[in-house]
């Protein structure tokens, strides 16, 4: 475990390179905002956090949403703790890092946007999410990944649901970022019961053991794994793991949000 590394310290010795904006992006995001515009006139769409019009989390219900704040763990963002918390002390888990915007709270929009996401077949709010994780990102001092790999759902899962929410934020990160995302680098071979449905943390760590597979190599890759919340961090860090054994170099975990 590479623990304890701030984001901020893995600075643009690596990062010195040109600036990633560029005309494919800039046509891309207008080609998105006139899609965007056409959609809102046939399907209006109202705020989840305060039902005004045309977005699902409008900006001043964003600036509202309780943000995961200093101190937290520099591993696994466990809110309220400086440095690195006993747990990742006792553990050494794989993954380098955890970052996330906000905290996963009921009386939160985030906490809506994600439970509609996830649970209510709701996937054209994926954008808007990864907006916001493109966002944030873009507050950190740190280089670019390599290569974007989503925390994969087991594929029972996925057919229940016909999309990996984790998946779809990804790929719109990716084409923000313009980094490439791999949605088949890591397989779940585990279907272990929802991490929110496990009590303990030692039972959520126990409960994603050896529950991923790389099914190739990423030998030497600085690699971002997105998932949509995170809640002890044990997932990423089973991630990270299979990750590793592929060869990454490096792994840092980014989700929209937090457990408290």
């Amino acid at each position: 475990m590479a623990g304890g590394i701030e984001l901020h310290q893995e600075v643009d010795s690596e990062a010195s390179r040109p600036n990633r904006s560029s005309d494919k992006t800039t046509s891309v995001t207008v080609v998105d905002r006139l899609w965007k515009a056409a959609l809102d006139v046939v399907f209006p769409i109202d705020c989840l956090g305060c039902g005004s019009r045309g977005r699902f989390v409008c900006p001043s219900c964003v600036d509202r949403m309780p943000k995961l704040e200093r101190p937290f763990c520099t591993v696994c963002a466990n809110p309220g703790v400086a440095g690195i918390c006993s747990w990742c002390q006792a553990h050494a888990p794989s993954i380098d890092a955890i970052r996330s915007p906000y905290l996963y709270v009921p009386s939160s929009p985030i906490y809506r946007a994600i439970t509609s996401l996830k649970y209510g077949g709701m996937r054209s709010i994926a954008p808007e999410l990864a907006e916001l994780l493109y966002a944030f990102w873009g507050t950190r001092r740190t280089a670019d990944p390599d290569i974007i790999v989503p925390v994969p759902s087991h594929p029972s899962r996925v057919r229940q649901r016909g999309y990996s929410q984790a998946s779809l934020i990804a790929a719109e990160l990716g084409r923000r970022m313009n980094v490439s995302v791999s949605t088949d680098t890591l397989l779940r071979v585990k279907n272990a019961p929802s991490q929110l449905e496990t009590e303990s943390r030692e039972d959520r760590w126990s409960n994603v053991q050896g529950g991923f597979r790389s099914r190739s190599h990423v030998d030497g890759a600085r690699v971002l794994l997105v998932d949509d919340l995170v809640t002890t961090g044990s997932t990423a860090s089973a991630c990270a793991a299979a990750l590793k054994m592929a060869g990454a170099h490096r792994v840092v975990g980014l989700s929209l949000a937090r457990a408290p």
